[in-house]
């Protein structure tokens, strides 16, 4: 799913030359006629599989043939600058997540969602998922699809344990700031003689804990080592040096097992798409009883951050671009009709997956099907609506990805004590440099 194969994408090249590049060629691919055939990319075998599962169960009489291609995020730019540059098979509506949005968004590859005749606005969308989409002429040029806020999953057995209580409204007043967070990790290891750490490792609250940073990674083309983030360093090196936490990597096989161990692990900041894909998966069990399942609770957590999410958006070149917006309203919300709304509300209800349209969570929010076994029987859609309303993506950059992941990667050997705090910000500074000397960093 996005939310760990998007952490790799690598830059690679403009899209935009490649876009020129194309124009001249348009001539050749022409137009679109009768039942339409529209090429479709999304980055994985799960969720071209939902999609062609859906399209084949629609009432719906659609103006469009889908032909859905599996395109991983690792090597999304790389297949469309070959088919642009080609000009065969281009993807007339591709997917976009929080690490390639902001290029996309910016260049002449993608169409404004008015040229599909749709319109995006805040009223019917998290304002943060349209925030994302806008581009800096306030252009709107994707669709919100999957929102993703994140949330903090905890064990409700060692909850009750060490901490006297398996209540969610409880414990999340003991997390409700990173103040208390430190706090309640202390006591934790206290109550447990150190066999239970709050975290896995430090990469799952590096998101959480910058997401309220007003700086952007890069502004002005200059590196931002904002107060913020000098501020995740220090409390990083805290959670460290108090054994607060492990060093296991973000996806990692010791970062999973911590999710069906009995004692070692006492949360995870997750999301929904996590939760129904990752710790289902790795908690070592598919019914109350067995391995960890049942034995978790979600709470908003110190923080409203942004896990992951995906969007939808049109090729600006395509020919079917009436064709493009009607998939994309089909599976976003993005549409007045009632029936289509309906349909859309279906899938997010057959996929459990949280939608990025408001009012699509509200339509189902209180659903009894949302009352997941594996969290004690709360309502996960419940808790998601809270933390999404709360979220800001307003300093996004192109760069996020990439320096992101280079300051975790320091960070890990920060927190592993193989280099002090000094060494890795002097290193992340040089290796931002290498990687982009179009970037001044000082």
């Amino acid at each position: 799913m996005i939310f760990g194969r998007n952490k790799f994408l690598r830059r690679i090249i403009s899209l935009v030359t490649a876009a020129a590049t194309l124009l001249g060629t348009l001539t050749l691919l022409g137009s679109c006629g009768g039942k339409s055939k529209i090429i479709v990319w999304v980055y994985s075998d799960e969720y071209r599989s939902e999609l062609e599962d859906f399209l084949k169960t629609t009432p719906l009489d659609l103006s469009f043939d889908a032909r859905i291609r599996v395109v991983n995020s690792t090597d999304f730019e790389t297949e469309l600058n070959k088919a642009v540059e080609s000009g065969k098979d281009i993807p007339d509506v591709f997917m976009l997540s929080p690490d390639n949005i902001k290029k996309y968004i910016e260049s002449d590859v993608t169409a404004d969602v008015s040229e599909l005749g749709l319109e995006v606005t805040s009223e019917k969308y998290f304002p943060y998922v349209v925030e994302a989409a806008t581009n800096q002429h306030g252009s709107v040029k994707a669709v919100g699809w999957q929102a993703d806020p994140g949330i903090f999953m905890y064990r409700r057995s060692m909850a009750k344990v060490y901490l006297g209580t398996d209540n969610p409204d409880e414990i999340q007043s003991m997390l409700y700031d990173w103040d208390q967070f430190y706090a309640t990790a202390q006591k934790i290891s206290q109550q447990s003689d150190g066999k239970t750490r709050m975290l896995a490792g430090q990469e799952d609250m590096l998101k959480p804990f910058i997401s309220s940073d007003d700086q952007p990674w890069v502004r002005d083309g200059s590196l931002v080592l904002s107060q913020r983030k000098q501020e995740y360093v220090d409390y990083m090196q805290k959670m460290a040096s108090g054994h607060l936490m492990y060093t296991a990597e973000q996806w990692s096989e010791a970062w999973l097992s911590g999710i069906s161990d009995t004692q070692s692990v006492f949360g995870y900041f997750s999301s929904g798409i996590c939760m129904l894909y990752v710790m289902k998966k790795a908690c070592g069990g598919k019914m109350k009883g067995e391995g960890s399942y049942g034995d978790w609770a979600v709470v908003p957590g110190p923080a409203s951050y942004c896990w992951g999410g995906s969007w939808f958006a049109a090729y600006s070149g395509s020919r079917c671009k009436s064709e493009a917006g009607d998939f994309i309203s089909l599976f976003t919300g993005c549409t007045d009709d009632e029936t289509r709304m309906d349909q859309s509300i279906r899938y997010f209800r057959t996929t459990g997956e949280f939608a990025a349209s408001s009012e699509i969570v509200t339509s189902v929010r209180f659903d009894p099907q949302f009352e997941d076994s594996f969290i004690g029987g709360q309502n996960y859609y419940q808790q998601l609506s809270i933390v999404a309303r709360n979220v800001s993506m307003s300093n996004m950059t192109e760069y996020d990805n990439d320096i992101g992941g280079i300051f975790n990667t320091y960070m890990n050997q920060c927190a592993g004590g193989l280099k002090t705090s000094e060494q890795a910000i002097n290193d992340f500074r040089t290796s931002v440099k290498v990687a982009f000397p179009e970037i001044s960093v000082e």
